[in-house]
């Protein structure tokens, strides 16, 4: 039986948002800002590490003590910078979940899901990411054993995709994997969606009705 392994999420927060009103990892959903949903969305794996750059004084008074802050002074070079940084703060062999903050529509459920997925993989597979349909998403797990690529390479996604047959793409129903925002029509259209599921668990369709009494007589 394969040893289960740890998993340390990295929040990438650090990126500019240079056409919204507020800094991504702010924007508030029901509520929750993006930060809040992502942290909770990783509450039963390793203390999550949040990365901060652009904005980062103004980000740090949201972060929640839970996390482990990274300071990414070369946010402007590019996510990967974002990345290695964190990546210097966990064990060398520790796997890491990879979850860019602007996907506010991931839920618990598929962050849980792509977890077991990890925990059971085959020797072969050192990479889990989810696929809606044909088209893959956010976030990913990835294996301690590719760390160093993340050094030498340009991208994450170069990582991640270089060799298919050390991925393990799980299928989940949710197109929240790659809805993302970085403009007020992306936001807005997020926003729609989020509230839009709030009032469906709400629904009395969505709940599960007590009934009472004695059953019929057949």
């Amino acid at each position: 039986m394969r040893k289960r392994e740890k998993i340390f999420p990295i929040i990438l927060a650090a990126g500019p948002s240079d056409h919204l009103p507020f800094p991504k990892p702010l924007a508030m959903f029901g509520g929750k800002t993006a930060l809040a949903i992502a942290m909770e969305n990783c509450a039963r794996l390793e203390r999550p590490l949040v990365v901060l750059g652009c904005d980062a004084e103004r980000v740090r008074r949201a972060v929640p003590r839970a996390a482990q802050v990274v300071l990414n002074r070369g946010w402007r070079r590019g996510q990967i910078t974002s990345l290695r940084r964190a990546l210097k703060q966990i064990p060398a062999n520790a796997a890491f979940l990879i979850y860019p903050i602007d996907r506010p529509l991931l839920k618990r459920k598929t962050i849980q899901q792509l977890a077991r997925a990890f925990q059971t993989r085959e020797e072969s597979q050192e990479i889990v990411i989810p696929r809606h349909g044909s088209l893959y998403g956010h976030p990913a797990i990835v294996s301690g054993k590719l760390r160093q690529e993340f050094f030498k390479s340009k991208t994450a996604r170069d990582v991640i995709y270089r060799l298919p047959s050390r991925v393990r793409a799980i299928e989940v129903q949710t197109r929240a994997i790659f809805t993302d925002f970085d403009t007020p029509e992306s936001y807005r259209l997020c926003l729609r969606k989020f509230k839009s599921r709030i009032r469906m668990s709400d629904s009395p369709a969505s709940t599960p009705q007590k009934t009472g009494g004695r059953p019929s007589p057949a």
